[in-house]
C-alpha cells in the first residue's frame, strides 16, 4: 500500500509538473532533481532507523515510516508552487528505514533456506504496489485529477499505519541489545565485516541498482514519445502494471533458482539480461516494443534485491540484523542520489541517453560479477551460530 502511493509520485511527477507552469523542455530536469532530493536526508539518517529497531523496537520504525509517507502524500497533494513538491520528497529522508527493518523481523521467524523466497514475496508486494497504482491511478485521474489522487495516498497509508499498530506483533528470538544508540552505531562497521561476503556485496548492489534506478524516473517521459494515443495516464500505468505483475511472479521463482545454482551466477545472468532489455529501451520506437523490453526487465528485476539482502541477512548476528539490513538501503538511496543528478545531467543529451548510459552500468555490473570472489564467502562463528 505504501509503494502504491510511490508509484504514482513516480509515473504522474511528469505530468503534475506540467500544471505547475514548468515549460516541457526543463521537466527531466526537474525529474531528476525531485529524485535525487528525495535521498538527500536519507542516506545520513539510515542507520540511526536500523539500530533503533535492534535497540527499542522493529515495530515502531516499521509504524514511522507509514505515517510519514502519508504526510509526503498529503503535501504533495496539496502543494500550489514546484519548491512545494521539493520540500515534499526531501522529507521521503524521514521515512527511509522500513524496508530492512522488514526484513530484520521476516528473518527472525523464516528458516534460512527459505529466506530468498520469503523476502522475494515481500518485495512482490512492493512491486505490486509500483505497479498496480499507476495502472489504478492512470483511470482515477481522469475523474478526480493529481491533487485527489495524492490526498487519498495519504488517507490510505494512514489507515496501514493504524492496522500495524493493532495487528503486528514484534517477535525475536534473541534478547535486544543492551548498548547505548552511540555505542550500537560505533558498532556498525565491525558487523559489517562480520562476513567477507557483506561489504563487496554491498558494492555489487550499488551498481547494480545504479543502472536500474538511473533510468526509472524518464520511463514516463519515454512512454510520452512512443505512445500515440489519447489516455497517456492509462499507458503509463498500465506499462508499471504489466511490468510489476511479471516482476512479482518471477522474482520468487528466480530466489529459487539462486538458492539451487548459487547466487553468482544467478545474479550475472538476471543482470545480463538486464543490461539488454534496457539497452533495447534507447532504440524503441512504438509503444508495444517498449512493453515488451519493460516486461523483460521486470522478469529479472524482482529477483535481484532477493539474492543479495537473504546472503546478508544469514552473514550476520541476529542481534545486529536490523542495522545492518537498514544499511542495505544506502545502495539504493545513493543510487537514486547519483542516478537522478547524472540522469537529470544526462538528459540534456535526451532522454534516450539516460537508458543507453544504464544499460552501459549493467553491463559493468554483470562483468564484475562474474569476476568478483564467490559471493558466499564463509560466515564468522557468531554469523554462523546466530543461524
Amino acid at each position: 500500500m505504501e509503494t502504491l502511493g510511490f508509484g504514482h509520485l513516480g509515473s504522474f511527477t511528469p505530468l503534475y509538473l506540467e500544471q505547475f507552469g514548468i515549460p516541457t523542455e526543463a521537466v527531466p530536469q526537474w525529474v531528476g532533481l525531485l529524485t535525487a532530493v528525495s535521498f538527500v536526508l536519507g542516506l545520513p539518517l539510515a542507520p540511526l532507523w536500523g539500530v533503533w529497531a535492534d535497540r527499542y523496537s522493529r515495530k515502531l520504525i516499521i509504524v514511522r515510516s507509514t505515517v510519514g509517507e502519508g504526510l509526503i502524500f498529503f503535501l504533495f497533494g496539496i502543494a500550489d508552487a514546484p519548491w512545494q513538491l521539493i520540500v515534499a520528497r526531501m522529507l521521503v529522508g524521514f521515512i527511509l528505514g522500513n524496508t530492512g527493518v522488514m526484513y530484520a523481523l521476516l528473518s527472525d521467524v523464516t528458516p534460512r533456506r527459505q529466506l530468498a523466497t520469503a523476502i522475494a514475496f515481500i518485495s512482490a508486494g512492493s512491486t505490486l504496489g509500483v505497479s498496480v497504482g499507476p495502472f489504478v491511478g492512470g483511470w482515477l485521474v481522469t475523474w478526480i485529477g493529481f491533487e485527489r489522487l495524492f490526498q487519498l495516498d495519504a488517507v490510505i497509508c494512514w489507515a496501514v499505519a493504524l492496522l500495524l499498530i493493532v495487528g503486528l506483533r514484534d517477535t525475536r528470538a534473541s534478547d535486544r541489545p543492551r548498548a547505548s544508540t552511540l555505542e550500537l552505531l560505533q558498532a556498525l562497521p565491525g558487523s559489517l565485516r562480520a562476513s567477507p561476503v557483506v561489504l563487496p556485496l554491498f558494492g555489487i548492489y550499488f551498481i547494480a541498482l545504479l543502472g536500474m534506478n538511473m533510468h526509472a524516473p524518464f520511463v514516463p517521459l519515454l512512454v510520452a514519445e512512443v505512445y500515440r494515443g489519447a489516455q497517456l495516464p492509462v499507458a503509463i500505468g498500465t506499462l508499471a502494471l504489466i511490468t510489476g505483475v511479471i516482476s512479482a511472479l518471477c522474482g520468487p521463482f528466480v530466489g529459487r533458482l539462486g538458492g539451487r545454482y548459487g547466487h553468482r551466477p544467478v545474479l550475472a545472468a538476471c543482470v545480463g539480461i538486464a543490461c539488454i532489455a534496457v539497452a533495447v529501451q534507447t532504440f524503441v520506437g512504438d509503444y508495444t516494443a517498449l512493453v515488451v523490453a519493460r516486461s523483460v526487465l521486470g522478469a529479472v528485476a524482482g529477483g535481484l534485491s532477493p539474492l543479495i539482502v537473504s546472503v546478508i541477512a544469514l552473514a550476520t548476528p541476529e542481534a545486529q540484523r536490523a542495522s545492518v539490513l537498514s544499511l542495505t538501503l544506502f545502495p539504493g538511496n545513493l543510487s537514486f542520489l547519483i542516478g537522478g543528478v547524472g540522469g537529470s545531467a544526462i538528459a540534456a543529451l535526451g532522454i534516450r541517453a539516460v537508458f543507453a548510459a544504464s544499460a552501459g552500468i549493467l553491463a559493468v555490473t554483470s562483468v564484475v560479477t562474474l569476476v568478483a570472489g564467490r559471493l558466499g564467502g564463509r560466515p564468522t562463528p557468531q554469523a554462523e551460530k546466530a543461524r
